[in-house]
């Protein structure tokens, strides 16, 4: 069989519960906020693998 590439994550239903259970606006504020965080933590040819990771090209 060939490698496997990218990445692939769970979580449990309490979490999923939890999620669901937020308002519209905390959801987009969450994401927000996680997104913000990403683009500060991860810059460079760090950033350029992380992408690449994701995409599953490597």
């Amino acid at each position: 069989m060939g490698s496997k590439k990218g990445f692939s994550y769970s979580y449990d239903e309490e979490k999923i519960k939890a999620y669901a259970s937020l308002a519209a606006k905390e959801k987009l504020e969450w994401l927000y906020e996680a997104n913000q965080f990403s683009k500060k933590a991860i810059k460079g040819k760090t950033r350029k693998v992380w992408e690449a990771f994701r995409a599953g090209t490597i």
